[in-house]
């Protein structure tokens, strides 16, 4: 039985969806194998072409939940680094996609997984859904871009207001900040995506992919800055006694479950 998180990729009618698979009754997770797979999809996706992504989870509970738990008894000041710059690698990858990319989003999206749904170009939302940037509590910062996209898509003061105090939005507060870009009752969620989708699709692609590639390549150099600046500071974090102490005290909670 794998414990992993796995990802599927179904294409029909130029509508490509990249599905989060979690272990039974778990949310969905990020590991260095589940990063592979996430490249080995969008390498996929890039060559077959699609007109539209959705970036979603089987789960009803959960969207994704960030580093799974192996992820972080394996991480410390020298393994972190390269775990960061793996994220951005292949987040950017998804993010350069030059179709439509939309995060469709049931319930949590926390830490890393936040920062995936940030990569897509739009996030869609059941009104049950919740999201937070929540890595001071362990005492880190994002790692995958949280720091760049979460002040792109909120503003800078919104994005510390909401770093510094851990906030658990739900899918209207999300929206009312920018964070989110449309919400619908759980029952409406899958028609609201699909009339969307339609929408794309009766629009040039040509079009689509050169409007997305001008406003994305406008700060290009401070994004891919950014994943080295996210690297030195996440060591920095794993140098500090208390983000130590934090951790351990969380990981031998989760092992008391």
């Amino acid at each position: 039985m794998n414990n992993s998180t796995q990802i599927q990729l179904v294409v029909e009618e130029d509508i490509a969806t990249l599905s989060f698979v979690p272990p039974s009754s778990k949310p969905p997770t990020l590991d260095l194998e589940v990063l592979q797979q996430l490249e080995l999809r969008v390498e996929e996706i890039g060559r077959q072409q699609p007109r539209v992504v959705l970036l979603r989870s089987t789960s009803d509970r959960f969207f994704c939940v960030g580093a799974n738990l192996t992820a972080l008894k394996d991480i410390d000041e020298h393994t972190i680094a390269p775990w960061v710059l793996a994220g951005h690698n292949v987040f950017n990858q998804l993010e350069d996609l030059p179709m439509p990319v939309i995060a469709v989003v049931n319930g949590y999206a926390m830490g890393g997984g936040l920062e995936l749904a940030m990569a897509c170009d739009l996030i869609f939302a059941s009104e049950e859904a919740k999201f937070a940037q929540s890595e001071a509590s362990l005492g880190f910062i994002p790692g995958w871009g949280g720091t760049y996209r979460l002040a792109k898509r909120i503003g800078n003061s919104k994005a510390k207001f909401y770093f510094y105090g851990g906030h658990l939005l739900d899918a209207r507060q999300a929206a009312e900040i920018g964070l989110v870009d449309l919400v619908a009752a759980p029952s409406e969620l899958e028609s609201d995506v699909h009339s969307y989708c339609q929408r794309v699709l009766t629009t040039n692609p040509n079009a689509i992919a050169q409007f997305k590639k001008i406003l994305n390549d406008q700060d290009r150099t401070s994004r891919d800055e950014n994943a080295n600046i996210e690297a030195s500071h996440s060591v920095s974090c794993l140098q500090d006694p208390d983000t130590k102490q934090r951790l351990h005290d969380f990981l031998a909670k989760k092992g008391r479950k």
